[in-house]
């Protein structure tokens, strides 16, 4: 059954969106997590610590041959492939133990490798593995292929409120069928400068009378912020872009998270 879920997944995304090399990547990251899941469901990270030496040689391949995907250089070397698995897959539980190897670079002298090489792959990695993780207010996003959109506008429009502000974007969002759920519950993970009392007065508050004068505002800030039109129908009909690469993410933490 994981086989077919991770296979469709793929298919949707081939069918849609053209392929970037950074798609390519994510790609492969996702193929090497689907290799090592077990039968639980659960993803095996006993990936043994690769030398100094294949770190940096990742490091510099990634840095002066750009147009290379990971799996092209890591077929020519298993011991790259080693590398990519640690840092993207160990990287998950064990975040200290593979930032604490890459540092040491930093002190060290391999062909090819600056400082300056190491600074800037820490601050990638540091990206794709801590920032990058999205909370489980993800699951309720109606349209993941624009979650980054969706998510980056409603923290804009937030901005720090903690009641009357908040509760009003978030029911306005639900409203227009962005999201599934406006409950606290739901959404204080992703939104922390909510606060529970204060939103949940106003939140019931708006499910009295008729306020779309009110709501109008708002209803055009998120249709132009994150760009998409809502027919008489209901139909939101979003302008045609190519997916980024942390909608690519997103989609496989939603795939991901469909087994728990």
């Amino acid at each position: 059954m994981a086989k077919d879920k991770f296979d469709e997944f793929y298919e949707n995304l081939d069918r849609e969106y053209g392929k970037s090399n950074t798609d390519k990547n994510v790609e492969y990251v996702m193929s090497l997590i689907k290799q090592r899941l077990q039968p639980d469901g659960k993803v095996d990270d006993n990936i043994p610590i690769p030398s100094l030496e294949s770190v940096a040689e990742v490091m510099v391949i990634m840095t002066e041959r750009p147009n290379l995907t990971f799996e092209q250089f890591c077929e020519k070397d298993r011991s790259h492939k080693r590398v990519i698995e640690y840092l993207f897959i160990r990287a998950k539980n064990h975040y200290d133990e593979v930032e604490g190897l890459i540092k040491q670079l930093l002190g060290k002298s391999f062909k090819g490798l600056t400082p300056k090489i190491v600074l800037a792959f820490l601050r990638m990695w540091r990206q794709m593995n801590k920032e990058s993780r999205p909370t489980s207010f993800l699951k309720l996003i109606l349209f993941p292929e624009r979650a980054k959109e969706i998510i980056d506008t409603l923290h804009f429009m937030i901005d720090g409120e903690v009641g009357k502000g908040a509760a009003t974007v978030m029911f306005v969002a639900r409203d227009e069928g962005l999201i599934s759920s406006c409950k606290y519950e739901n959404i204080k993970d992703e939104f922390l400068s909510i606060h529970q009392k204060a939103y949940n007065k106003e939140l019931a508050q708006l499910d009295r009378g008729d306020r779309e004068t009110f709501f109008r505002p708002i209803r055009t800030l998120l249709r132009s912020r994150i760009g998409y039109t809502k027919h008489d129908d209901g139909r939101i009909e979003f302008v045609k872009t190519s997916m980024s690469p942390k909608n690519m993410l997103y989609q496989f933490f939603r795939w991901l998270w469909s087994f728990v």
